[in-house]
Parts: structure tokens; sequence; C-alpha cells
């Protein structure tokens, strides 16, 4: 997710609207993104939210039993505050749907989704960059907000990759995420994604924002999809 939102230049916002005269191509993060600090490195929203998330919705002991079936006890006592290990990630999400099944693991996974987004809101996009935003027309404020997610991707894809195209809607790719790599139970994992997008996009966007994944690595897909409606 974004450190901060792009610049608002003229020259920016002029780039963007020409971008709703005619069909939208798909726009890959990786080749714009800033180069991550080492190969599958993601950011500690994906430890420590899970933490906050059992701990709140499941008490600590139940916390405690998952993050040590993923062999992350470590974390809970020493919560991470850099960048984390993708494989750390990929193993938290794989205990906790094994600990607690795949159903209530996507709404464990969804509140530490809800609470990731609520981090980054209050932290990595400025409140006058928000109030722009919100003052834009919801397509330009849209295009806008996905590229600057589009550039700081790698510190949720890691080794993973992002992409997003309007057909017309907007859909968001990651291939190769963390969250459900090492998932195999044959369903739809990626609750925690879904829901981080639609907390973010949500308060720029409106409260009638919906992120739907359509697509799952785990659920036997290339990749994972993710339909954002307003």
């Amino acid at each position: 997710m974004p450190r901060c939102i792009e610049a608002m230049t003229a020259q920016g916002l002029q780039a963007a609207r020409a971008t709703t005269a005619g069909p939208d191509p798909i726009g890959t993060a990786r080749p714009h993104a800033p180069a991550p600090a080492a190969p599958g490195l993601v950011g500690p929203n994906a430890i420590t939210r899970m933490d906050e998330a059992l701990a709140a919705l499941r008490g600590p002991i139940l916390r405690d039993r998952v993050f040590a079936a993923a062999g992350l006890s470590h974390l809970v006592r020493t919560p991470p505050t850099a960048m984390v290990d993708e494989g750390d990630v990929a193993g938290l999400h794989r205990a906790l749907r094994a600990v607690l099944g795949p159903a209530e693991g996507q709404r464990i996974s969804a509140e530490a989704g809800q609470l990731t987004g609520d981090y980054l809101l209050a932290h990595r996009i400025p409140r006058p960059a928000r109030a722009l935003l919100r003052a834009l027309p919801r397509p330009l404020a849209a295009r806008l907000l996905v590229r600057a997610i589009a550039r700081h991707a790698w510190t949720f894809a890691g080794s993973g990759s992002f992409s997003f195209r309007f057909a017309p809607s907007l859909e968001l790719t990651i291939a190769g995420s963390p969250v459900c790599r090492l998932v195999d139970d044959g369903e739809m994992a990626c609750a925690y994604s879904a829901a981080t997008f639609e907390r973010v996009f949500g308060a720029i966007l409106g409260p009638r924002v919906q992120v739907t994944e359509t697509a799952c690595a785990a659920a036997g897909d290339p990749d994972c999809r993710f339909l954002v409606t307003w």
C-alpha cells in the first residue's frame, strides 16, 4: 500500500483525465514501482494486524496458538516494525486456516485487512491528499489512487506482482501473493487483501465501495483478482 499519494500536479491530473477518454490499458506495477529493500519482503502490517485481529475476535490464547503453529511466537512477544519475510506472512495465513478452518480464517483475515487499511489511511495517505481525492470525480480519484498503490505494490506483493485495469470497472490483480501462497484448501483465501483494498478505496470513493475477490491462486486460478465497484 502507498506510503503517500502521488503529487497532485496539474500535469498528473491532466494525464489521469486523459485515461478517461478511452480504454485504460492494463497497468503493471513492477516496472514503475521502487525496488524493494530485498527480495521477498513485505510490510509488517500483514503480521501485526493479524495479531490484533486474532486477539480481538478470538482472544490471546488462540492468537498464540495460531502464531505458534506458524513458528512465529517470537513476533507476538516482539511485534515487527520493519519489513518482514514474505514467507512468514504466507506461513501465518496457512496456519490461521489450518487451526480455525477456511471460513473463520477468512473472517479473521478480513478484520486484519480492515485494520491494515485503517493504519494506511492514518499513516501513509496524508489528510490533504485524501481531501483532494474525495473532491474529484470518483473515476478520476480511483485512477490516481490505484496508480499510487501500484508504485508501492512491492510492500504487499513482495516477490509477486501487482497490476490493474479498467474494463470498465477497476480490476486489481496480484500474481504470486504471499497471503495465499501456501494455502492449498481449494477455496478463496485473500480476504485480507480484499478488505485492505476495500477500506482504502472506500475512504476515498465512498461507503458504497465493494471489493470482491473473483479469482484466487489458492482455488486453482493463475492469480488473485479483485473487482472494485462503487
